[in-house]
Order: C-alpha cells, then structure tokens, then sequence
C-alpha cells in the first residue's frame, strides 16, 4: 500500500498550536495521534507553491512541491498524514472514484480525519474567466462573458450535488471527520486592472460565493464540515497590494492558485481547528 508522498520539507509546528488540548498530568496517557487522509484538487495539492511532481501509484496525478496547509499539518507530532492523494484537475466525480481505489480506501477506512477541496472543477472557472477578461470583452463584446454567466447557476447546483454523492461516499468506508474547504475570492474588485474590470471581478467573485454557499449546504446535509476560508483571504486577490493569489505570465498551471502564504496563513487555520476537534 502506497503510503503519504514526501512532497516538500516541512518546519516543525509551533507547540502553542498543539493539537493535544489541555496540559494533561505526567501520568495520564499521551494523547493519540490523529491519522488524516488528504484528497481533493489542486487546492488541496499545493498547486502555487512551486513545481510539479507525480503522485506515486495514481497515474496522471499531479501536485505541489512547495508548502501548503496539508505539509504544516503533517509537521505536527500529532498528526499523521497516511495519504496525500489530492490530484490537479480532480472533479467531485474523479474524487468519487478515487474512494474505490484499494489503497486509498484502506487509507480512509483507518483515518480520524479526511480533508479535501472539491466543485471548483465542475464549474470551469477558467473559462468564466477567459470570456469575461478585459481584453476578450475588447475583442469579443459582452456578449460571450453574459453567455457563460448565465450558466453559472446550473454548474454550481450540479457541483453541490455531486459533492454531497462524493461525501456519502467517503463516509461509507470512513469513520472519519470530513472537512470540506472552500475557496477564495480570487480576485481584488475595488478597482478594474489591465485583467478584469472591477464590475467583471465583483460577478465573478459572488459566483465564487455562491459556489461555496451551495457546497457548505450540501455536505453538511450529508454529514461532513465545511471551513469558508473568503474573510481570512480578504483583500488578497489578483490585483490587491498583497496577493495570495498567484498570477503572471510565468506561473503556467500555477496561476489563479494560492500562494504558499495564502495555504499556511489563509487554508491552515481553519483546518486546524477541525483537526483538532477530532482529536
């Protein structure tokens, strides 16, 4: 069985976040270690953090190599990350399969947590994004942009819904904590930049609302936790004077995916708080 990746060195945790609660007396038992299984998408693979690299024993699958909110989890005595199996690209539905895998189900089946970011492929953000950039609305008109607005609705009820199948899922073979993270606003729209007008990012960025408002409904209805992580990346979008949002001409598959300080100080503490409930 294919254990967690090495995937990026990692700084041991702080002991004022110990997952172990209360000091305990020098006799009591220590406390146990919290087995975690990581799934999900590129949220949840580092992506924007640094290259590339393939996940042992899953094919076509594709994380990080920089630090992320999953790496500072597993630097804590505490907590053992038995499987980091989140790929780039997955959708509710390749997650879904995933669960099937034998390795991976034989992870989940022992795991006290299970973690993962999951809709936003479903949706195609990317070509919301492309129709409603500045220049393609120069060349194109408003039209295309209004078309693929339009259907935003439509994906966003398909995604919560195949999420909540992709939870049912997880939790017929795990006895585990889910906790389903959401996903920042990526953009800053207090004023237009030479990407997306201030209007165009305001859209997008309540699409991204309702995006998570639907998933949160969705997965708590079938038991799992969702963590909105908007306000602690607010006013760190594309175009704001301090981006956890990495965006450039340089950054390929990176781009529009949170920094290595929008994982630790934006996704991280709100994971842990539900680590540590499931202590």
């Amino acid at each position: 069985m294919r254990s967690v990746p090495v995937r990026r060195t990692v700084t041991a945790l702080v002991s004022a976040l110990a997952l172990a609660g209360t000091a305990a007396s020098p006799a009591a038992a220590a406390p146990r270690t919290i087995e975690l299984v990581n799934l999900g998408d590129s949220y949840s693979a580092a992506f924007g953090t640094g290259g590339l690299q393939q996940v042992e024993d899953l094919p076509g699958c594709a994380q990080g190599t920089g630090r992320d909110h999953v790496d500072k989890l597993e630097a804590h005595p505490r907590v053992e990350v038995t499987l980091d199996a989140a790929c780039a690209g997955a959708t509710t539905k390749d997650v879904r399969h995933l669960v099937s895998v034998p390795f991976v189900g034989d992870a989940l089946a022992e795991a006290d947590v299970v973690t993962l970011t999951m809709g936003g492929n479903d949706i195609g953000w990317g070509g919301f994004i492309q129709a409603c950039s500045a220049p393609a609305e120069a060349q194109y008109g408003q039209g295309p942009c209004e078309a693929m607005l339009a259907q935003a609705p439509s994906l966003i009820a398909g995604a919560a819904a195949s999420a909540a199948e992709t939870v049912t899922a997880i939790d017929a073979v795990a006895d585990a904590r889910i906790v389903v993270l959401g996903y920042p606003r990526l953009f800053d729209d207090r004023q237009d930049t030479p990407m997306l007008s201030a209007e165009r990012a305001a859209q997008l960025n309540d699409w991204t609302d309702e995006l998570n408002a639907a998933l949160a409904a969705a997965v708590e209805e079938e038991g799992a936790v969702f963590v909105d992580v908007t306000d602690r990346f607010r006013g760190h979008g594309v175009g704001s004077a301090d981006p956890w949002i990495l965006f450039g001409p340089g950054a390929g598959d990176h781009n529009l995916h949170p920094t290595e300080r929008g994982y630790l100080s934006g996704y991280f503490p709100g994971l842990l708080g539900q680590v540590a409930r499931a202590r």
